[in-house]
């Protein structure tokens, strides 16, 4: 077994823990996945084996070099490429976590953006870009990340954002950190349920985007009160010590 350094073995309950609460939390189902960059390595990142959400504990971690390979033989995600194609574009990305956010897949396959329409959702941007497989590769893909080709233009369409949607398939959250992704994630989430409700009520009123910009500074200030309040309620569940 590899002798990690504490720094090491930190990140990997950090990550246990984020599946956890996303899973908890509903926004992670059972072919999600969360990986973290090498805070000793950023030539590196560490992603779980290929395993259900639910059962994945500290010692189930994968090192990949960002060509997404690794030398060890346990069974990895076929979507690894997401991750390593994204931490080779965008140097500042410390985690990647993909999902197929319940709220948010309905703006995967409709011609409606994805916008932002309360403080919380700030950090969006003005709109959320959405990775469409069929352009280069037609309308016979199995729609799937499984190539670095593919994952190539995923991080391609990605760009500078904080998120992308992938058409027809699921959500793709990037973050400086293990919290600020799963701070994301959640509140993805919720903007898309809360888009979704409004739009049935009457005319949306979006945020501006000086209210992207100041609104995002502030709220993305919040993110240890996220985690620890999702942390929490996996004691209550008895799912976390």
């Amino acid at each position: 077994m590899t002798d990690y350094s504490s720094v090491h073995r930190q990140l990997f309950q950090d990550l246990v823990t984020a599946t956890k609460i996303l899973v908890h939390e509903g926004v992670m189902d059972v072919f999600g996945h969360i990986s973290a960059r090498d805070p000793e390595d950023p030539g590196s990142f560490f992603l779980a084996g290929k395993l259900a959400p639910t059962v994945i504990t500290t010692d189930d971690f994968l090192r990949f070099n960002l060509d997404g390979e690794t030398t060890d033989n346990r069974p990895s995600y076929l979507e690894r490429y997401i991750h390593s194609e994204i931490y080779k574009a965008r140097p500042d990305v410390q985690c990647v976590l993909h999902t197929h956010s319940p709220a948010v897949l309905p703006y995967c396959f409709t011609d409606t953006p994805l916008r932002p329409v309360t403080h919380m959702g700030a950090f969006m941007g003005e709109s959320v870009p959405v990775y469409e497989i069929r352009d280069k590769l037609g309308d016979a893909t199995d729609l799937f990340g499984g190539s670095p080709s593919v994952c190539a233009d995923i991080a391609e369409s990605l760009g500078q954002a904080p998120v992308v949607l992938m058409a027809r398939h699921g959500v793709v959250n990037v973050g400086n950190s293990v919290r600020e992704t799963v701070f994301r994630a959640y509140y993805l989430e919720q903007e898309a349920a809360a888009l979704t409700a409004g739009l049935q009520v009457g005319n949306v009123k979006y945020l501006s985007p000086g209210e992207v910009k100041t609104a995002g500074k502030l709220v993305g200030a919040q993110i240890d009160r996220g985690w620890n309040h999702w942390s929490q309620r996996l004691r209550e569940a008895g799912l976390l010590a």
